[in-house]
C-alpha cells in the first residue's frame, strides 16, 4: 500500500518479485480473483512496474545496485536481516548512493526479542490489545473487519519516506527509515493507552452497543425499523430535544452521562426501532446531531458522496487488457494531482525494460 499510495503522487516504482510473481499473486481474500489476478494483489499494485528476478543472483544483484545509483528510494519487507544476506542492505544501497532513502518495513522492528515472529495485522491486532477494545461484553475478542495495521502501518511509511526526502532536499543527506507494525499499532491508540497509563484503569466492556468500552453514552449503533444508525459524541440534552424524550435532559453532565450509559443506550434502542434509518438521520441532523446511517457495501456505492469525491477509479491490468474498479487516492491537490498513469503489472511485465537478457539467468528469465 505504501509504494501505490507513492505511485499514486508520482513515482515511478519498481517492483522486484520473484520471476513466478510474488505470494499475493496467489493468496487473497475469499480467494478472489480477476483478469487472472488476486483481487488483494490488484487492490495495492497500481502504478508500479514488475520486474521478475531472483534477488539471489548476483547477476540481479548487481544490476539492482547499478539501478540505484539513479534511485531515490528503496522499500523493503522481508525479516530484518534478509536484505543484508542478500547483499542489498542499506549499507550496499549507501556505498552506491548516499542519497539513497532506504525504509524497512517489518512486523516488530529490527531488533528485539520479537524479531524471528512473523508480523501479520491479525497477529498484531492480538499482541497490542487492539482486540480487546472492540466488541460487547461476553464476545471473545473482536478483530476489525480491515487490515487496519498494515494499512496505518503502509501512511507511517510513505509520512517517513516524504520526510527523509524534504531532509535529503535540505542537507544532501539519505538515511534509513525503520517501521514496524507492531510499534505503529501500539501508536494508533493514543488516547485510550493515554488514559490507561495516567489512570491505571482499564474499564469493562459494555453490555450493550457503545461501540468502544471507552464510550460516553449516547455514542454507538442502535437499531432501527429497517437497519442501524450511529450517533456519535452528543450532549444527552440535545437528543432529548430532537426526539421528544425530555427523560433524556436529566443527563446534562459527562459524568451523569457515563454513570448512566446502560440506560440511556436501553432507551435511545427502544425509540429508534419504531422508525426507518432515513427517518431518524433527518431528525437527527436537523438538529446537528453528529450521525450516520450503517451502510453496507451495496448502500456505499449508492452514496451521493462517494460519486461526489470520485471515490472509484478504473484501472486497467497488464497492458490495458482489461479494467476493474477499486477505491481511488483519497488525496486532492491543485497543482500535482493523483491519477493513474500505470495499471497493475503482469509479473515481470517490464523485465526487459531494465534488465539485459545476459543479467538475467535462464532460471529467474
Amino acid at each position: 500500500m505504501a509504494t501505490q499510495i507513492l505511485g499514486d503522487l508520482g513515482a515511478d516504482v519498481i517492483k522486484f518479485e520473484r520471476p513466478e510473481g510474488e505470494w499475493m499473486r496467489y493468496w487473497g481474500i475469499l480467494n478472489g480473483r480477476s483478469h487472472g489476478e488476486m483481487d488483494s494483489f490488484l487492490a495495492f499494485n497500481r502504478n508500479k512496474r514488475s520486474v521478475g528476478v531472483d534477488l539471489k543472483d548476483a547477476a540481479v544483484r548487481d544490476r539492482i545496485l547499478q539501478l540505484a545509483v539513479d534511485a531515490d528510494v528503496v522499500v523493503e519487507n522481508f525479516r530484518p536481516g534478509v536484505m543484508a544476506r542478500l547483499g542489498l542492505g542499506y549499507e550496499d544501497f549507501r556505498a552506491v548512493n548516499p542519497r539513497i532513502i532506504y525504509a524497512s518495513s517489518s512486523g516488530y522492528g529490527q531488533s528485539g526479542p520479537y524479531v524471528e515472529r512473523p508480523g501479520q495485522d491479525l497477529l498484531i491486532q492480538a499482541l497490542t490489545g487492539l482486540m480487546f477494545l472492540t466488541g460487547r461484553q461476553g464476545d471473545p475478542p473482536t478483530a476489525l473487519g480491515v487490515g487496519i495495521t498494515d494499512q496505518y502501518t503502509a501512511l507511517h511509511i510513505v509520512i517517513a519516506v516524504l520526510a527523509a526526502l524534504a531532509h535529503r532536499a535540505e542537507t544532501g543527506v539519505g538515511q534509513k527509515i525503520e517501521v514496524d507494525l507492531f510499534s505503529c499499532t501500539v501508536a494508533m491508540q493514543q488516547q485510550e493507552l493515554t488514559f490507561y497509563l495516567s489512570h491505571d484503569y482499564l474499564p469493562e466492556r459494555s453490555r450493550d452497543n457503545l461501540g468502544a468500552i471507552w464510550a460516553t453514552a449516547p455514542f454507538g449503533i442502535y437499531e432501527t425499523s429497517d437497519g442501524h444508525i450511529a450517533i456519535a459524541m452528543t450532549p444527552c440534552p440535545v437528543l432529548a430535544e430532537a426526539l421528544g424524550m425530555p427523560a433524556l435532559a436529566q443527563y446534562e453532565t459527562l459524568e451523569k452521562m457515563i454513570e448512566s450509559r446502560a440506560e440511556i443506550y436501553e432507551a435511545l434502542s427502544n425509540h429508534f426501532r419504531d422508525d426507518t434509518s432515513e427517518h431518524w438521520i433527518e431528525v437527527l441532523l436537523a438538529h446537528d446531531i453528529w450521525c450516520a446511517p450503517v451502510h453496507n457495501y451495496e448502500q456505499l456505492l449508492e452514496d451521493p458522496q462517494l460519486a461526489h469525491n470520485g471515490l472509484l477509479w478504473e484501472v486497467p491490468v497488464g497492458d490495458n487488457e482489461a479494467t476493474f474498479r477499486t477505491p481511488a487516492s483519497p488525496m486532492t491537490f491543485s497543482e500535482t494531482p493523483v491519477s493513474v498513469r500505470l495499471g497493475v503489472p503482469r509479473t515481470g511485465q517490464h523485465t526487459a525494460e531494465l534488465f539485459d537478457e545476459e543479467q538475467v539467468t535462464p532460471a529467474a528469465s
